[in-house]
C-alpha cells in the first residue's frame, strides 16, 4: 500500500471538537492539526498519486467487469459459428442482419465487439489453421467485421481530451492476425484517444513514426512465437527513438494470453486479454508517466 504519511498513535480515538452554534451566528469550525503540518503538500501529492494510479483504474476495471460480465462468454458456440459462416458468404447483408438481431436482444456494443466479433475472428482463425477455410474467406470475414466496427464504433467522431491520450498501434511485417489491433483502435477512439495505426512496418519504420510524433502509449500484437526477437527489437527501437521518453508499451495477441511471462521478455510493460481491458490499461500507463511527459504532450498539441 502506498504511504500517505506517518500515523500518530496519540491521535487514535481522539474526538474532533465541534463548534457550538450561537443563537444568531455560527462559530468557525476548529482547524484540523493536519492543515498546519509542514509536509501538507507532500502528503497531498502522495494522495493524488494513490487516487490516479490505483483507485481510479480499479474503479474503471470494476465498472468494466460489471458492465461486460465476461462478454467473451455471452454467446453460445453455435451462435459464433453461425455468425462466422455468414461472414464468409457472398452476401454480407446476412452477417449484418445477424449482428443487428443480437443487438436487438439487448447486448451492449462492448459485449458484441468482445463476445461476438472477437470470438468470431478467433473462430475463423482456427478454421484457417485447420485448413477448413482459405485465406480469402478469412480476409472477407474480417473485412466485414471491420465494417461493422466502423458502423457502430464511431471511429471518426471522438477527439482526444487528454493530450496524453495518443496511441501508436502497430503490426509486424507479415502478421496475419490484425483484427485485434483494429478492435483496440475502436475502443480507444470511443474512449477519446487519438489513435495512429501502422501496419507491416519493421523496427526502424515504427521507431521513425514514434520519433516524429508524441505518443503516450505504443501497442503491438504478435501471434507467432518465432517472431519474439523481432518484436523485442521493435520495442527497443521505439523506446530509444520515441519523442516520449516515458512511453508505455503494451502487447497483445494469443501468445501473451497463454504465457504472460513473455511480456517482460520482449521489454513491454503489460498485456491485456481484450480490447476493453486494453483501453483501461492504456489509461493506467499514461497516468504513471511523470508530469514532464504530460507537459510535453500538451505543448505538442498546442
Amino acid at each position: 500500500m502506498t504511504d500517505l504519511g506517518e500515523f500518530d498513535p496519540a491521535s487514535a480515538g481522539r474526538a474532533i471538537p465541534r463548534a457550538t452554534p450561537c443563537p444568531n451566528e455560527f462559530q468557525d469550525w476548529p482547524e484540523p492539526d493536519v492543515i498546519v503540518r509542514s509536509d501538507l503538500q507532500a502528503r497531498q501529492a502522495r494522495l493524488a498519486c494513490v487516487i490516479l494510479d490505483d483507485i481510479v483504474p480499479r474503479l474503471q476495471l470494476m465498472h468494466h467487469a460489471l458492465l461486460a460480465h465476461e462478454p467473451e462468454k455471452a454467446f453460445q458456440t453455435e451462435e459464433i459459428e453461425t455468425f462466422g459462416a455468414l461472414l464468409t458468404r457472398d452476401d454480407g447483408d446476412e452477417s449484418s442482419a445477424f449482428f443487428d438481431k443480437m443487438r436487438a436482444k439487448g447486448h451492449s456494443l462492448e459485449t458484441l465487439f468482445v463476445g461476438l466479433l472477437a470470438e468470431a475472428a478467433r473462430h475463423l482463425g482456427v478454421l484457417w489453421e485447420e485448413d477448413r477455410c482459405d485465406f480469402v474467406d478469412v480476409t472477407l470475414g474480417v473485412a466485414r467485421m471491420q465494417k461493422l466496427m466502423c458502423r457502430f464504433g464511431g471511429v471518426e467522431e471522438s477527439a482526444a481530451c487528454d493530450p496524453r491520450q495518443r496511441a501508436l498501434l502497430a503490426t509486424l511485417p507479415g502478421e496475419k492476425h490484425v483484427f485485434g489491433v483494429d478492435m483496440v483502435a475502436v475502443f480507444l477512439r470511443n474512449a477519446s484517444w487519438d489513435v495512429h495505426v501502422e501496419r507491416d512496418l519493421d523496427a526502424d519504420g515504427v521507431a521513425g513514426v514514434s520519433a516524429r510524433g508524441w505518443f503516450g502509449v505504443f501497442g503491438i500484437t504478435l501471434s507467432a512465437e518465432s517472431e519474439l526477437e523481432t518484436l523485442a527489437r521493435t520495442i527497443r527501437a521505439v523506446r530509444e527513438s520515441s519523442a516520449n521518453a516515458d512511453v508505455g508499451v503494451m502487447v497483445g495477441g494469443p501468445l501473451f494470453k497463454r504465457n504472460p511471462n513473455l511480456v517482460a521478455q520482449v521489454g513491454a510493460d503489460a498485456t491485456a486479454s481484450d480490447a476493453a481491458t486494453a483501453t483501461i490499461l492504456a489509461k493506467k500507463l499514461v497516468l504513471r508517466q511523470p508530469s514532464a511527459s504530460a507537459r510535453h504532450a500538451t505543448e505538442r498539441r498546442l
